[in-house]
């Protein structure tokens, strides 16, 4: 239960905005940001949370290569056929983004005896998330996603905003 109580972490990283999908950043320097849940859990100092950061442009590519795949039948000469199917595996693009953005969280999950526990990502979050992923209720799992979407512009609004900056240039 002490990681429940514990402080935020000292180090506060900007937000990420439009303008961060425009400028490469240093080594490890990743723009990040940190999302409170919307839920307080009885006796935690603060609110669960988890600090994620955007895709890069190849790991975007990458993970359409993991969840899009195309398939296409083409026969010839007066027989024709064209058949083009596409495939999504969105289960698979998400583990890729929790193992890529999740940057660190502290999370509610109960433990044997049914009490609610935290679990703080840390280090490996990335890989932790994944093991979780099969675990995570519906709620939560939705707020991740959203708290992903979000980092990774993929909201309405924030399309549009950067639609507008690419316009202006």
């Amino acid at each position: 239960m002490e990681e429940a109580t514990a402080e935020r972490e000292q180090v506060r990283r900007e937000p990420v905005d439009e303008l961060d999908s425009w400028v490469i950043t240093a080594w490890g320097k990743e723009a990040s940001r940190r999302f409170e849940a919307p839920v307080q859990i009885e006796g935690w100092k603060c609110r669960p949370w988890v600090e994620v950061r955007p895709l890069t442009h190849r790991e975007s590519l990458e993970r359409e290569s993991i969840g899009i795949r195309d398939e296409y039948t083409v026969e010839g000469y007066f027989g024709d056929r064209w058949r083009v199917t596409r495939r999504y595996d969105l289960a698979a693009m998400r583990e890729y983004e929790y193992e890529h953005c999740v940057i660190d969280y502290l999370l509610p999950e109960k433990d044997e005896e049914g009490r609610i526990i935290a679990q703080r990502g840390g280090a490996e979050a990335g890989k932790e998330i994944r093991r979780l992923l099969e675990r995570l209720p519906k709620g939560l799992g939705e707020w991740l996603d959203e708290c992903i979407d979000k980092v990774n512009l993929r909201t309405a609004g924030q399309s549009a905003a950067l639609e507008e900056v690419k316009k202006s240039c």
